[in-house]
């Protein structure tokens, strides 16, 4: 006849692998964690890298932007167009290792630069008054404007005159007239839109005429608007030297997008071509977004 434990060895036993059980429980919760913040510590690394190497790569595409921007001041240094090569640098979805890359090229000096009002000669006042009336925009709510660019300028961003108290309608219409650039510009007539062209010209039969032979042609010339009976209008010419660049790039899970600004300045014994401004991610100013 065998005899049973005393009832107090089997309450120790029954302790003893409540502790067990206990540890090996705290020890799988730390081990889950440990592997958590590891697999976590491997995602950050992970995306990291993919956002270094987009942004490696966005800058390499503002890289081939400046060069070829360069390459066209050397050789066809009378006229900027999109019928160029540097157009040609757009891409859109094109494919690269594990994601995308896009690249968009713009005339910068497509519409009016409200910086020209710091220091407003006539021809100035005088083509703000017709994008004014162009776009509803009243005379005081003009001279508004035109005052807050002399106090506040050089502006960087249009989004300054939403702060004159112009409505959402009146913004919308000034915004495919108006721009804001660090450097005097004129107005490029290869690059202006067919409104843009009608405000200068005052003739909007004139601005379709200019826009259908542009098209045909790829670009216009002064001698191309004299046969077309249009004079050049005052703050206006053929060729640019400010481009907006604009690269997004996607690897992975990550996607880096850089908006540029650059300039081809005079230097004494040439012109040189250099990136003026940079903006990350969605941080460009407003006058950059439709493109």
């Amino acid at each position: 006849m065998m005899v049973g434990r005393p009832s107090t060895d089997r309450d120790e036993d029954g302790m003893i692998l409540v502790n067990v059980l206990l540890f090996v429980a705290i020890a799988s919760g730390i081990l889950l964690l440990m592997i958590s913040v590891e697999d976590g510590g491997l995602d950050r690394g992970l995306r990291m890298r993919e956002a270094v190497r987009a942004m490696a790569i966005a800058r390499g595409g503002e890289l081939s932007a400046v060069t070829a921007l360069r390459r066209d001041a050397v050789v066809a240094p009378d006229n900027d167009n999109r019928s160029e090569p540097w157009a040609a640098l757009a891409e859109r979805g094109a494919p690269i290792e594990g994601g995308s890359f896009d690249l968009a090229i713009a005339d910068a000096q497509d519409r009016f630069n409200v910086n020209a009002l710091m220091n407003p000669d006539a021809p100035a006042r005088a083509t703000l008054a017709k994008i004014a009336a162009a776009a509803g925009v009243s005379p005081e709510q003009a001279a508004q404007a035109a005052e807050a660019v002399r106090r506040f300028g050089p502006v960087t961003d249009l989004r300054l005159l939403g702060a004159i108290g112009l409505n959402q309608t009146q913004l919308v219409r000034l915004s495919g007239l108006l721009t804001a650039l660090p450097y005097e510009s004129r107005i490029n007539l290869n690059a202006a839109s067919e409104e843009m062209l009608a405000v200068l010209t005052g003739d909007a039969f004139a601005a379709r005429r200019i826009v259908a032979l542009r098209n045909r042609q790829g670009y216009i010339t002064a001698a191309d608007l004299a046969s077309l009976d249009v004079a050049m209008p005052a703050g206006t010419g053929l060729t640019s030297n400010l481009f907006w660049i604009r690269t997004k790039v996607r690897i992975g899970e990550t996607s880096q997008q850089l908006t540029s600004l650059i300039a081809r300045k005079d230097m004494g014994a040439g012109k040189a071509t250099l990136v003026v401004g940079r903006w990350t991610g969605s941080s460009a100013p407003v006058q950059t977004l439709d493109f």
